[in-house]
């Protein structure tokens, strides 16, 4: 399913249970609702939209994630998320709150490149503790502005 150049009040697991692959571009988007969708298999591309909120406590982006080109103006809490058997790619967003990597395992790489993180994120922070993030095969992280590797829990 593409959806294009819309302004959309809530994304939420119906969109994703309709097609293998979600693909959000040129779209004003008020909310992105996935709290406690596990497993989903649907291959999920944004790119150059506006996201008022962001909720992805808990999902597991098994068929991956593609984010270029947005601003995300909500802080992002990802709990015990990852569990991806497809990359995780956030590539040129601007996200304008703190964006809480916290306890996710990793499957297949995450890409985190060329954002700007104005409040930080502690996608490779928060070393030795027990909610680490886990990057079974691997991470790159270039060229981003802002701290990602924050000891923090928020």
């Amino acid at each position: 399913m593409v959806i294009e150049n819309q302004s959309i009040t809530l994304i939420d697991e119906k969109y994703l249970s309709q097609s293998e692959v979600l693909k959000l571009s040129n779209c004003i988007i008020k909310c992105i609702d996935l709290i406690g969708c596990f497993e989903l298999n649907t291959e999920m591309i944004i790119d150059n939209c506006i996201i008022e909120e962001l909720n992805i406590h808990s999902c597991w982006f098994v068929k991956g994630l593609k984010m270029r080109r947005c601003i995300v103006n909500s802080y992002i809490d990802y709990q015990m998320g990852g569990h991806n058997d497809a990359p995780l790619v956030f590539d040129q967003n601007i996200f304008i709150d703190f964006f809480n990597f916290f306890d996710c395992e990793f499957n297949a790489p995450i890409v985190f490149t060329n954002n700007i993180v104005m409040k930080g994120a502690n996608l490779l922070g928060n070393i030795g503790e027990g909610f680490e993030n886990r990057f079974n095969n691997g991470w790159e992280a270039n060229n981003n502005l802002g701290d990602i590797n924050l000891n923090e829990v928020i």
